[in-house]
């Protein structure tokens, strides 16, 4: 078993990562559930991208058909209601977990360097996320 071992190691180094990356990289000692609230931002997020673009495929960008447009998704499209409550709330959902996200970082001093070009960018991508919410509301 060793020589087979031995080529597949050679030509796909599967083992080696598992005993480096998976079992023995050292688990840092302030690790605890707080930390998944990066994961829950991108988990959340794409979340949202594809709701949204569930929904505007039968959204109506026009004055008069807008209201229209929202109506024929809640009744029509099938569980165009759950896409659309699942959209709206997944907003609400995604800046609470964006402030605690943020809050921890703060917390863990990731504003320090070497890590405060993480942090500007993170500041950046806040502003951002802002501003497309607030023009993403004022749509309907």
């Amino acid at each position: 078993m060793g020589k087979v071992r031995n080529w597949v190691d050679a030509r796909f180094p599967l083992t080696k990562f598992i005993e480096e990356d998976l079992t023995g990289y050292p688990t840092p000692r302030n690790l605890s559930y707080w930390w998944n609230f990066g994961f829950l931002a991108g988990f959340v997020l794409v979340l949202q991208i594809l709701s949204g673009i569930f929904l505007a495929m039968h959204y109506k960008a026009d004055a008069s058909l807008a209201f229209a447009s929202v109506e024929h998704i809640m009744r029509e499209v099938n569980y165009g209601w759950l896409i659309r409550y699942v959209h709206s709330t997944g907003a609400t959902a995604f800046f609470a977990v964006i402030f605690i996200h943020m809050a921890l970082t703060l917390y863990y001093g990731s504003y320090r360097a070497p890590r405060e070009l993480m942090w500007w960018t993170g500041q950046c991508l806040l502003l951002l996320l802002m501003a497309t919410a607030f023009m993403g509301y004022l749509l309907p």
